[in-house]
């Protein structure tokens, strides 16, 4: 009977008092938050579903057989009242139906067993059914109290997040302010140095003029004289040339 699910009243107690004190209170499942510890609640759960099960089936089976205990007592006070047949053959028919003393004690004697089995038996889901009960609702907390702080977990991660992605957000905007800015200084620069480079263009103008005139007449003098013409004096336009080039850029 209450041997078939592999657990007995000792098992049980056994199994119970071996999950451990936490505090002085039995702890009937590890540290919620992970799922060996919602498979072995699981496991639990359907042995206790089992066992209350079978304190049913028990209980009917009990019932059951102090109804016939019950009935069987009955016809016995019937069968020791007294005849008003005295008949001979009355009284032989009704002596072969009634049993004997040794059937009627050893019949008293195994549904006394019996009861006191199925008492025991029923004492036995009684305390299992209480310790179900008390798992089911210490479980029902531990999973109330981990949904809860799995949520709070959430919002504060999502809050966290939240914040990085705006702090984010402003770093980037303000990189992008101070790189617009970096290339307005960077623009006027250049056109201040566009300017300072056409004013001294503009102010060297008149003696490049005058030295290229300069060196046409010596050019024309030494040629007059005889003289062969200077040899650097190629070399010097064409370095006024490029930087003329250079600043026209």
């Amino acid at each position: 009977m209450a041997q078939n699910n592999g657990l007995g009243p000792n098992g049980n107690a056994a199994m119970y008092a071996h999950a451990g004190m936490n505090n002085g209170a039995v702890s009937v499942m590890p540290s919620a938050g992970h799922y060996a510890d919602m498979q072995t609640l699981m496991q639990h759960m359907e042995s206790l579903t089992g066992w209350l099960q079978q304190n049913r089936e028990d209980w009917l089976q009990l019932q059951d057989g102090l109804g016939m205990i019950e009935q069987r007592t009955h016809l016995a006070q019937q069968n020791h009242q007294p005849n008003d047949d005295p008949s001979p053959q009355h009284q032989q028919q009704h002596q072969q139906q009634q049993p004997t003393t040794t059937q009627l004690a050893a019949q008293l004697a195994a549904a006394t067993t019996r009861i006191a089995h199925l008492e025991a038996t029923l004492t036995t889901h009684a305390t299992l059914q209480t310790l179900y009960e008390e798992t089911l609702s210490d479980a029902t907390e531990r999973i109330r109290q981990y949904t809860f702080e799995q949520q709070h977990h959430v919002l504060v991660l999502h809050k966290h997040y939240t914040t990085l992605l705006a702090q984010s957000r402003n770093e980037t905007i303000e990189a992008q302010l101070t790189h617009q800015a970096w290339q307005e200084h960077l623009g006027r620069l250049s056109g201040g140095v566009r300017a300072a480079m056409k004013a001294r263009e503009e102010e060297r103008r008149p003696w490049l003029g005058k030295v290229r005139g300069l060196r046409e007449e010596n050019r024309v003098l030494r040629r007059m004289v005889g003289w062969e013409p200077a040899g650097d004096e190629s070399e010097e336009e064409e370095a006024e040339a490029r930087e003329g080039s250079v600043e026209g850029v």
